[in-house]
């Protein structure tokens, strides 16, 4: 896009970004990120907190004792799961995050560029906003690290289930499950406060591109900078003690939902993050379909422990693409690479796979939706020629995943083989490497 001289900035404070963007509205426009722009700090340059945010009415202890599992879910389930948190204290958690929000989150408009300026342009603690109705936005070399939320929710019918009934050992052979699991309540060891289920939910991700259309993520880094999530320990007990159910103040690094199509993420570095994109946000969601033409290529997944590419409804064209974790990681242990909802069809093509302590390709895919459909081609494991797809319908014992998608990309002219893939990626994904 052209952007005449009167709309080229550059920018290196929160408030100069806010009126670049005000002032050139949806005209073609260049900015360029110097140094590092912390979306939390006021005017001054002071950065903000939980007590600047905070409605007067929410203190997260009181919260947490209100949302304990163990007594909220002791109530009459509705529809098979417990009631959403409600009351006082839940408004004010939500005056305190609407707060936050007014502070961390800037909207891009249409026909915007931003670019960071040499090797360490970085923006923190914030969430840029790709809204629909916006097209043509081009984000390169830029640093993004660590959207904050002050005010997670907890989320009782999240993933919340009456029926495993029996222990349940994770892929990391820890039991999460009790006896007395019951949709009614009898006594302290038997009731629906004795099955397994909830989440922490946080709302803001680094970059959230919701219904915009022709948009290119190029050269850029996103992790969870210095906030990692074993800082933040899991308050409740067994059965409320898994992984997923550790109080997390990020939500993902990259999402793409809400009818977004034509993006492409390439030579992008996505490390030291849990759930970390989406394409696609809901399961039920059928105004997706048709929409969420995606492409991500030459990028570098490092250390994260699920939702690496996790669709629904949309069409991945996923190649190139380098995938290092550990099975053991006592951060981010790997959990999976591709997650596949409603109607997700997914071409991975040439992607290698380092992830040490595994050697079952068909751990590599979480199918949330059987119908799904994923065609993996040149795929590598730890050095060696898999089929994920095969591998995973072989232990079903039938074709659980799909191979048919519909559709076939073009071959891409920057198609490398398997085997350079590794030291291509480590050598150009990522912030700073223009």
């Amino acid at each position: 896009m052209a952007a005449k001289e009167r709309y080229t900035y550059t920018v290196t404070t929160r408030q100069q970004l806010l009126d670049a963007l005000k002032r050139a509205g949806n005209e073609p426009k260049i900015i360029r990120i110097q140094g590092t722009i912390n979306l939390m700090t006021d005017d001054s340059g002071r950065e903000l907190g939980f007590k600047d945010f905070a409605d007067p009415g929410y203190d997260f202890e009181a919260y947490k004792k209100l949302v304990n599992p163990h007594t909220w879910n002791r109530q009459p389930l509705v529809n098979g799961r417990p009631p959403r948190i409600a009351g006082p204290l839940e408004e004010a958690r939500k005056r305190s995050w609407n707060k936050q929000k007014q502070q961390v989150q800037v909207l891009i408009p249409s026909n915007t560029t931003l670019i960071g300026i040499g090797s360490d342009a970085k923006i923190t603690r914030g969430n840029l906003y790709l809204d629909k109705g916006v097209e043509n936005v081009i984000i390169r070399n830029i640093h993004f690290e660590d959207a904050y939320d002050h005010f997670p929710q907890w989320n009782p019918g999240d993933s919340y289930s009456t029926t495993r009934t029996a222990p349940v050992v994770d892929d990391f052979g820890k039991n999460h499950s009790v006896p007395g699991c019951q949709t009614e309540f009898v006594d302290d060891e038997h009731g629906p406060h004795r099955c397994n289920g909830g989440r922490w939910n946080s709302e803001f991700d680094l970059i959230s591109i919701k219904g915009a259309k022709r948009v290119w993520i190029d050269h850029c880094s996103f992790s969870d900078g210095e906030s990692l999530a074993k800082t933040i320990p899991n308050i409740f007990t067994i059965p409320y003690d898994q992984p997923e159910q550790k109080i997390t103040p990020h939500d993902g690094l990259l999402d793409i939902t809400n009818a977004s199509d034509f993006v492409t993420v390439s030579n992008s570095h996505f490390f030291n993050h849990d759930k970390s994109m989406l394409v696609g946000g809901s399961d039920n969601q059928p105004a997706d379909e048709g929409s969420l033409n995606v492409t991500y290529h030459h990028n570098l997944f490092e250390n994260l422990r699920q939702r690496q590419q996790l669709v629904r409804y949309g069409k991945l064209h996923s190649y190139n693409n380098l995938f290092k974790g550990s099975r053991t990681d006592p951060q981010y242990p790997f959990a999976y690479a591709f997650g596949l909802g409603t109607s997700a069809r997914i071409y991975s093509q040439n992607n290698v796979f380092e992830i040490e302590g595994l050697s079952d390709p068909a751990r590599l895919v979480s199918l949330f939706i059987v119908g799904a459909a994923l065609q993996d081609q040149g795929t590598l494991l730890n050095g060696q020629a898999v089929s994920i797809v095969e591998r995973f319908n072989a232990a079903q014992g039938r074709a659980v995943i799909l191979t048919d998608l519909g559709w076939t990309p073009p071959t891409p002219d920057d198609l490398l083989p398997p085997e350079a893939v590794p030291a291509y990626v480590l050598k150009n994904a990522g912030a700073g490497k223009l």
